[in-house]
């Protein structure tokens, strides 16, 4: 009996560590693929800008933002105090990039390409920070993240027009990130 209770128990942990592990990898890959696609809009966002001459700044909007963000942290059991550094970062590290295009654009031609409408973009944006926050729970569900989750994190993140200091602030943000209690 002791012998059979023994497997169990072994083969019970053997499965909890595969399933975390599977979390963790499915949820890091799903995160940078979230993060620079939200990223890479910040070109349709930074486009509408430019040709309805309209500010990168939008108090009002970051504001809207934040609550938005709140209160799908809650929903998700995250921290709501918590994700607000990661969101300022997202927010930074957007307006950025924005800036980067527009100073590109200022010096060149200004984008060929078919411009969305900034609501339509901003809806994807605000599906993709809602994602991003679903899967940041998730993750946190089986632990921090980790020294070895940031290295591999900072490799995949390569958005256009995103740089290092934008990827530390991110990730440095990310790891404040902690479920509600």
């Amino acid at each position: 009996m002791l012998r059979h209770i023994a497997i169990f128990l072994c083969s019970s942990l053997m499965c909890s560590t595969t399933f975390a592990d599977s979390v963790t990898s499915v949820s890091l890959g799903a995160f940078s693929t979230a993060l620079n696609e939200r990223m890479s809009l910040m070109k349709d966002v930074a486009a509408y800008k430019i040709k309805h001459h309209l500010p990168i700044e939008d108090f009002t909007r970051e504001q809207n933002v934040f609550a938005e963000a709140e209160e799908e942290a809650k929903n998700n059991g995250l921290d709501p105090y918590s994700i607000t550094p990661f969101i300022r970062s997202l927010m930074d590290a957007s307006k950025a990039i924005q800036y980067r295009y527009l100073a590109q654009w200022r010096t060149g031609s200004e984008p060929s390409f078919p411009i969305q409408t900034l609501s339509v973009t901003r809806q994807r944006i605000r599906q993709l920070d809602n994602q991003l926050l679903i899967i940041i729970s998730q993750r946190l569900m089986v632990g921090a993240f980790s020294h070895e989750d940031m290295v591999w994190l900072r490799a995949q993140l390569n958005a256009p027009n995103l740089n290092e200091g934008d990827i530390s602030d991110v990730l440095a943000a990310l790891s404040l990130v902690r479920r509600a209690r």
